[in-house]
């Protein structure tokens, strides 16, 4: 991954947390095709996975969002 793709992946994954988040590291995108476009390009690249809830960040999307 160059470094623009993973600043453009960084910048997705914090939109996702800032609006689609439950605060339990749960996403929620509600149902709506914009918010489930957003949450599968962090998951197509092991950011996110499927829960039974909705979607949750992995360790690695944890990692990504404190800039590690």
């Amino acid at each position: 991954m160059t470094h623009k793709q993973k600043e453009i992946l960084e910048a997705l994954a914090w939109m996702c947390e800032q609006y689609l988040s439950r605060g339990n590291g749960l996403l929620d995108h509600e149902a709506m095709h914009a918010d489930e476009l957003a949450i599968e390009v962090p998951a197509s690249c092991g950011f996110v996975e499927s829960d039974i809830q909705g979607d949750r960040w992995t360790e690695k999307g944890l990692l990504l969002l404190e800039g590690s």
